[in-house]
């Protein structure tokens, strides 16, 4: 009976010990967060106010949406980076833009990093282009959303040669 006693008390301390962690389990950090609402109607928030500065032609309102480290990667064109970005939405605006719509389709992210995926279009050259887009945005010290990756090419099928 004492035996049994013994063994009773044993399995009833063995379970209401806390279980113990797998290996490495304390050495992961937490997860960062998914995107809270607000960060996600701020990156959406993004679209239009590119746009309507691309529509007003101005470029210092079209180049604060971008991380002074972003890198744009137009279409047919390599990629650039930094000032360069600059030359690059000026070559846009001098070569027509207009119209310009970009409308997100899927935005998303963790921490202080956003994907945003869209379609678009815009008029150059008296033609209509449309155009589908992915872009990575940063949350800056200051709190907005800045491009660091943006990249958009043509829904057109490759012209055959």
């Amino acid at each position: 009976m004492r035996l049994t006693a013994l063994l009773g008390l044993g399995f009833l301390v063995a379970s209401c010990a806390p279980a113990a962690e797998a290996p490495g389990e304390t050495d992961m950090p937490a997860a960062p967060a998914t995107l809270s609402a607000e960060d996600i109607a701020a990156v959406q928030a993004i679209e239009p106010a590119v746009a309507a500065a691309l529509n007003a032609a101005d470029t210092a309102g079209v180049l604060a949406f971008y991380a002074d480290d972003a890198k744009l990667m137009p279409p047919d064109a390599p990629i650039v980076e930094g000032a360069e970005v600059r030359n690059v939405i000026v070559g846009m605006l001098r070569g027509g833009i207009a119209d310009v719509v970009l409308t997100p389709v899927l935005t998303t992210g963790v921490g202080d990093l956003a994907y945003q995926v869209g379609t678009g279009s815009f008029t150059m050259g008296g033609t209509t282009h449309e155009m589908k887009y992915v872009e990575v945005l940063r949350k800056g010290a200051d709190g907005n959303w800045r491009y660091v990756v943006d990249m958009f090419n043509s829904m057109a099928p490759p012209v055959e040669e």
